[in-house]
């Protein structure tokens, strides 16, 4: 694997994780400030970081317990100072009723290396819609 796949890799698994333990002030860690993110859930469009980290309260479900946040089946690809992943996430876990909850999201990220460093400047999480 090339080294800098590697390390973009590295920062999506500590994505993966920080949003798995709930340690909200890491989730965002390898995200620039100004960025846009598309969400499964409304608005249409965040612009910065912090407007996306301000709408957690209102969408992320209390979970008990372990909780279900894996990547999966993740694609990586980067040039000297870009790069782009693309995958699936595996959701889940128990709310707070003892009800249990489980879902797959479709995942894409590009990536820029700035100082050394690479930081998500796009994110896009997305769900297909059932067709009746």
């Amino acid at each position: 694997m090339h080294a800098e796949e590697a390390a973009i890799r590295n920062v999506l698994d500590q994505w993966a994780e920080a949003t798995r333990d709930g340690r909200h002030d890491d989730v965002l860690a390898h995200h620039l400030e100004d960025l846009v993110i598309f969400d499964v859930l409304s608005p249409l469009r965040y612009t910065t970081a912090a407007q996306y980290r301000d709408s957690w309260e209102s969408w992320q479900p209390d979970a008990r317990g372990a909780v279900l946040f894996a990547l999966q089946d993740l694609a990586v690809e980067a040039g000297a100072d870009v790069g782009y992943a693309f995958g699936l996430v595996q959701c889940g876990g128990t709310l707070p009723d003892g009800q249990t909850f489980s879902d797959t999201v479709r995942i894409t990220f590009c990536l820029r290396k700035g100082d050394g460093q690479w930081k998500v400047a796009h994110q896009h999480v997305s769900k297909p819609i059932e067709r009746g």
